[in-house]
């Protein structure tokens, strides 16, 4: 946002708005949306390629955990 000419303290207010609900709801929405083009592929791609995804967008670890959780996508390996 800077290299667009944001100033830091208008970065900081917006960042304050989110807070974790709301990032997990919009982490959990663009999941769904992800999930929802790969029925035919296994578990453990589903998870890799979500996974992949929200980190690109900047989710971190515990967010991403908790939507893959909720989605109830079951692989072989543990999470």
């Amino acid at each position: 946002m800077r290299t667009r000419g944001v100033d830091q303290n208008s970065i900081d207010e917006a960042l304050d708005e989110i807070d974790d609900e709301d990032e997990y709801r919009m982490a959990f929405s663009l999941a769904m949306k992800k999930y929802s083009t790969m029925s035919r592929l296994d578990a453990e791609v589903q998870i890799r390629r979500i996974q992949s995804l929200l980190q690109r967008k900047g989710f971190n670890f515990g967010v991403i955990g908790r939507v893959i959780r909720e989605l109830d996508i079951h692989s072989g390996e543990q999470l």
